[in-house]
């Protein structure tokens, strides 16, 4: 809608939107419901650009839209509600009404009555569904796919006659990516270990074979691109002193941080973009790859006191150079032209700043040169849950920074997650260390409160140093309301959102993480586990191609998809296909050689089991108390319980200590509970695996599975216990991260079940072949 004049009317679709018990929620927490609803009308806003719409205005609870076609106001407010409705009804809702009318923009404010009709149609919608006048419901029927309830003419305040309304929500469909990954050592750097392979095998998904694609005649879809999308390179050091390429890497990763506060872009991660450090591929592939219409190329250049930042913006799609521009100044000015380099690149994109945006890239975090150098010295070396281990290189750095600028708030930010990591990683003196990231965010609340460094050094600190989901949530809710394309805060959602049992809105955040940073295979391997302990295959597979598509010489990737090739036909042949057909030096490689070990034993060949594990394992594996407890089982199965019995009395002895030194360790109960029960001694193994239970509640084991949970599946299976057996299988099949249906049948860790009939039924019943939420 054009601001040309004063006046100004028209003929529009109007969607009218509002948030479900906003007054109530705002009693109970102001701050809380703000920061929320910041977040669920800047990715309303996102969506209504991209379906040609425009906001004309917030309520306050609400925000007016509007668009030049009908169809593309339902299919915008349908994708909405698909995205949004799905949460648990104590999460934020939003209801919607659809009129098609005037509207009348006039002094400063919008009205007409395609609003007003809006507006009261909305009223008539329950949470998470959408009320369409007769005029809309007519222009769109058959056009777009909804579920549909008529309602009947209904008399509204204000309006003369009743209008007939149509209920609509979006049409049944399945949530978007999955498939069966084993979280393997070697994977994925910093992933929490599973019990083992014995326990691993119970939660490796097996596909529904009709309801994933064959991998050979499948490929992932090319991404939507959106116009106000942008990838910003790793900029190139022009320094005379080329050991100083940290501090290039840092004024990049401050630009992307920048850009991506601004509601409006679409920014890709550092992660994603820093693979393409010093690449070959054209400006038109990498767009593609990553899904964006712009790509800027950057170039910094310290010459003493001075500094040159250079960009220069592509058009991805025609290669085509929108503009290059140099930016001088001294290095007290590094943070001025950052911010300069940044709007001028949001103005090139059309992307129109909040005054809370400006605000918030105007931010000067330190006014010392050398405390700031510092500084990117320590992030260069990467502060994270998984490398926390470059903590005794980091900590000096981030110390002297803060000696040097005790103002210096994103340096304390910074060492409160270094420590917290520590703690969480066991490293050092767990009370010190606690003890230090609380002194260090207290640093962080007096010098910048309510800042998105506050917010994300709280909350890790809650969610690493006490398990406290909920004000861990509430502090990354806080944070996207400020930096609403922080790929790590939607991942932290999706986690947490997984850990409480909250699927939809776990798959909401992981699928926007997965979005900004598509290339950052951490947040692919989330997003596809819980697509797939759902049971949505045929997503899983898309973004297992993906994955592999950044990392394309991991056979953990090649190995998946011959996996999934025999869950989709049912030959069982992809998978020894796939091994005869490599190389022998990568044949007999010890990890492709665990790779047919974890295949055998799904399929049940215990004689090829012990024949691999014999022939050797990779250095990991070797000596360890989950191979011992496999190659006992296998030789139990075959007979030779002579062979079986030391390694399971060895292994008893060996995780008898574990627990007594470390007594809340429940892989080690698990464990330890597994093997006495094979020895026979069944009271005391149960006894252990229930141990383990008490310690990992399934609600808290959402990293690789409720693996205590399906021990003690096993352990009774294996004790004679069936009936008890039988009931948590029955309970764990149809349980998010439990039990997938397919592994029953022929893994061997079930096979103390096979053949019987209720067992059997368990495996052939179609409901436990359903999505699972």
């Amino acid at each position: 809608m054009s601001d040309a004049g004063a006046n100004e009317r028209r003929l529009a679709a109007i969607v009218f939107t509002d948030v479900v018990g906003y007054s109530a929620r705002m009693q109970r927490d102001e701050t809380g419901t703000m920061a929320l609803v910041r977040v669920d009308f800047e990715r309303m806003r996102a969506l209504c650009a991209q379906h040609g719409g425009e906001v004309l205005k917030s309520t306050g609870d609400g925000l007016l839209l509007c668009f030049s076609s009908v169809v593309q106001a339902v299919a915008c407010g349908l994708q909405i509600q698909k995205e949004f409705g799905a949460r648990p009804a104590d999460t934020l809702q939003h209801r919607m009404g659809i009129h098609l009318g005037d509207v009348f923009r006039a002094d400063g404010d919008v009205t007409g009555d395609g609003v007003n009709i809006a507006a009261r149609m909305e009223t008539k919608a329950r949470p998470g569904t959408i009320c369409l006048s007769q005029s809309v419901y007519d222009a769109v029927k058959g056009k777009v796919p909804m579920g549909v309830e008529p309602l009947g003419p209904q008399q509204f305040k204000n309006i003369t006659e009743p209008i007939a309304v149509y209920l609509v929500t979006p049409a049944a469909s399945v949530p978007a990516v999955a498939l069966t990954i084993k979280s393997r050592a070697g994977w994925l750097a910093g992933a929490v270990l599973v019990i083992g392979a014995v326990l691993a095998v119970i939660f490796w998904p097996k596909p529904e074979p009709t309801a994933v694609p064959k991998p050979a005649a499948t490929a992932p879809t090319a991404p939507m691109i959106a116009d106000k999308s942008i990838a910003v390179l790793p900029f190139t050091n022009m320094s005379d002193d080329k050991d100083s390429g940290y501090f290039a890497d840092g004024v990049h990763e401050d630009v992307l941080t920048h850009l991506a506060k601004i509601a409006a872009l679409k920014v890709i991660s550092r992660t994603s973009v820093m693979q393409y450090r010093d690449t070959k591929k054209t400006i038109g592939q990498i767009g593609r790859e990553l899904g964006v219409a712009y790509v800027l190329e950057g170039s910094v250049r310290r010459m003493g006191n001075k500094v040159r930042i250079t960009g220069q913006l592509i058009r991805a799609a025609t290669d085509e150079h929108v503009w290059a521009q140099p930016y001088d100044g001294d290095l007290t000015d590094i943070f001025a032209l950052q911010t300069e380099l940044a709007t001028k690149i949001a103005n090139e994109l059309q992307a129109v700043l909040t005054p809370q945006e400006k605000a918030l890239i105007a931010v000067r975090p330190t006014a010392n040169p050398e405390a700031y150098r510092l500084y990117l010295q320590a992030r260069n070396l990467r502060i994270t849950a998984a490398g926390s281990d470059n903590a005794a290189a980091i900590q000096p750095l981030l110390e002297r920074a803060v000696q040097l600028d005790p103002s210096f708030a994103q340096a304390w930010a910074d060492l409160s997650r270094l420590h917290i990591f520590r703690y969480f990683n066991h490293q050092g003196g767990a009370t010190a260390e606690l003890a230090a990231a609380k002194a260090a965010l207290d640093r962080v609340t007096a010098l910048a409160p309510g800042s998105p460094e506050e917010h994300l050094a709280l909350g890790e600190y809650y969610y690493y140093g006490f398990r406290d989901y909920a004000k861990a949530s509430e502090q990354y809710v806080r944070l996207l309301a400020l930096v609403p394309g922080h790929a790590g805060g939607h991942y932290a959602l999706g986690l947490l959102a997984r850990r409480q049992n909250r699927w939809h809105e776990a798959l909401d955040h992981l699928r926007r993480a997965h979005e900004i940073d598509p290339r950052n295979n951490e947040i692919g391997f989330a997003l596809a586990i819980t697509y797939e302990v759902g049971r949505y295959f045929r997503e899983t597979f898309a973004v297992v191609l993906e994955m592999q598509q950044v990392a394309p010489d991991d056979v953990v990737f090649a190995e998946a998809r011959a996996e999934l090739q025999d869950r989709v036909d049912g030959t069982h042949k992809a998978g020894p296909d796939w091994f005869a057909s490599l190389p022998p030096e990568t044949r007999h490689a010890p990890r492709v050689r665990l790779m047919e070990k974890d295949w055998a034993w799904r399929e049940g060949d215990a004689r090829r089991v012990v024949q691999l594990l014999e022939e050797g394992l990779p250095e990991t594996e070797q000596g360890s108390s989950t191979t011992a407890l496999e190659l006992a089982t296998a030789l139990l199965l075959l007979g030779e319980k002579e062979r079986a019995r030391p390694m399971l009395e060895d292994n008893v002895k060996r995780l008898g200590a574990t627990v007594a030194q470390d007594p809340s360790n429940p892989d080690a109960w698990a464990l330890l509970g597994l093997s006495l029960v094979r020895l026979g001694r069944e009271q005391e193994g149960m006894a252990a695996v229930n141990r383990a239970v008490s310690l990992q509640p399934e609600a808290e084991d959402h990293t690789n599975g409720p693996a205590s949970a399906a021990a003690r599946a096993v352990g009774l299976a294996w004790a004679g216990q069936k009936d008890e057996a039988l009931k948590e299988i029955a309970r764990l099949v149809r349980t998010p991260f439990g039990i997938l249906v397919e592994d029953l049948a022929t893994s061997l860790e079930w096979t103390p079940l096979h053949g019987d009939p209720r067992f059997e039924a368990i495996v052939r019943d179609p409901a436990n072949r359903a999505p699972k939420f």
